[in-house]
């Protein structure tokens, strides 16, 4: 085993010339068995080292202007070897160092989300097309060919057509991978630094509701057992999770706010080989530090919060709201935060009842932002009610619009223009 003292003992050896009492020099001893060597070449240093990799004796090495940093190299090697998580450097391929990279430069790092989306991005769409290629011989024509591929799609490799943003993702995970493995030295330069890839454009924005029919919308929504929980995203603007994961003490009546701290949601985690461990549901930070706010309710829907709040109690026999604090507002019969599938699938047989037009989750939030801008709120406060880190973020693609509000908005010129004048020409 290669041990802190080895390092040291390399080290030292060139200064290992020792001067005796008659101030002879004695010769310098060779290394230990198993130890390995450094000696000066090109400028710098090599080390040799012979280390097992797949149960073969092989010596390699390794170079580095810094003999301390050579010495680490070396150990850390041996290190590896002895733990089978070596791999010659010419030999590692795409799938191997990818895996590796997970886990010791994200999995430690980014939040079990995240973590699971590149985890997922990496097994589905870059292994089966990229995994075998060599970290050294992939190179920019091979990902320029790749990504076409998913630009286009090509039935024949197998590989589908994906939207712009996706690959936009898919080339972000690569780029980080390839980069560490430059630092890393593995490679020499990051061969997707040119690669083309399509242009994501922002989202056009779609119509929405009308006012009218946000108010038969309301209605609906109030004669609905789950209902209320859709009416709080309406007129809050929360995130499906971020609505899943409020609680009681979050609710405060006297000052009539919501606070929003948590996020509820599925994540699956993975093992180092990318296998699945198992799902489950769990509560999560939020997504961003601006994600952190606490929202003001109207008055009626504070009111009708309190009266819920009080209902609820009144069914536990509570007599303090503190005894309440700890559980979820918008549950399922076992108690639980209801899941993000769970009111995505409840809203659209909603709405498929009362033969209403479709809507997603997603959609009430939107909502929210269109009614608030509508009614003249800033669009920074707007902004600082749904969480976002920049006002333009809330005008590009949350902001919607609808026919009805149109038509009274351009109304409003008429004030302006002199509507009861005629042209000439009609006079005739």
């Amino acid at each position: 085993m290669f041990s802190t003292f080895n390092v040291l003992y390399i080290l030292m050896e060139d200064e290992n010339m020792v001067a005796t009492s008659n101030t002879k020099i004695k010769k310098k001893k060779r290394n230990t068995r198993g130890m390995g060597s450094i000696r000066k070449k090109n400028g710098g240093f090599e080390g040799r080292v012979t280390i097992k990799v797949n149960g073969k004796s092989k010596q390699i090495s390794l170079f580095n202007k810094d003999k301390r940093v050579l010495a680490q190299e070396m150990m850390k090697a041996q290190q590896e070897a002895i733990e089978n998580e070596y791999v010659l450097k010419n030999n590692i391929t795409v799938e191997e160092w990818l895996k590796k990279w997970i886990r010791i430069y994200k999995k430690p790092f980014v939040k079990p989300r995240t973590l699971q989306g590149y985890i997922e991005k990496i097994k589905s769409n870059i292994i089966p097309f990229l995994g075998f290629y060599s970290l050294q011989n992939i190179d920019k024509l091979v990902l320029q060919e790749y990504f076409s591929n998913l630009t286009t799609g090509n039935e024949k490799k197998s590989i589908k057509k994906y939207s712009p943003k996706t690959i936009k993702e898919i080339k972000s995970i690569l780029n980080m991978a390839f980069r560490d493995a430059e630092y890393d030295n593995l490679i020499k330069n990051n061969p997707i630094t040119y690669v083309r890839i399509p242009k994501v454009h922002k989202q056009k924005k779609t119509p929405t509701i009308s006012p009218s029919e946000q108010q038969d919308l309301m209605r609906i929504l109030l004669s609905e057992k789950n209902g209320l929980c859709y009416i709080f995203i309406i007129n809050t603007g929360l995130r499906p999770g971020e609505n899943s994961a409020i609680k009681w003490k979050h609710y405060n009546y006297e000052e009539g706010n919501i606070k929003v701290r948590d996020n509820y949601g599925k994540i699956t985690y993975y093992d180092d080989n990318f296998q699945k461990i198992e799902s489950k549901f769990e509560e999560k930070d939020l997504k961003t530090p601006s994600s952190y706010r606490n929202i003001p309710l109207q008055n009626w829907l504070n009111k009708i919060m309190h009266e819920y709040m009080l209902f609820i109690m009144k069914q536990k026999g509570y007599t303090q709201k503190e005894q309440l604090d700890d559980e979820y507002i918008f549950r399922n019969s076992l108690g639980n935060a209801l899941s993000s599938d769970y009111l995505w699938d409840t809203l659209d047989k909603i709405l498929k009842r009362h033969n209403f037009k479709h809507l997603s989750v997603y959609e009430l939030r939107h909502l929210f932002a269109t009614r608030c801008v509508d009614v003249n709120i800033p669009i920074n406060q707007v902004q600082q009610y749904l969480g976002h880190a920049l006002a333009s973020t809330t005008m590009d693609y949350y902001v919607g619009y609808d026919d009805e509000t149109n038509k009274k908005e351009i109304e409003k010129l008429e004030k302006i223009n002199n509507v009861f004048m005629m042209p000439e020409i009609l006079k005739q």
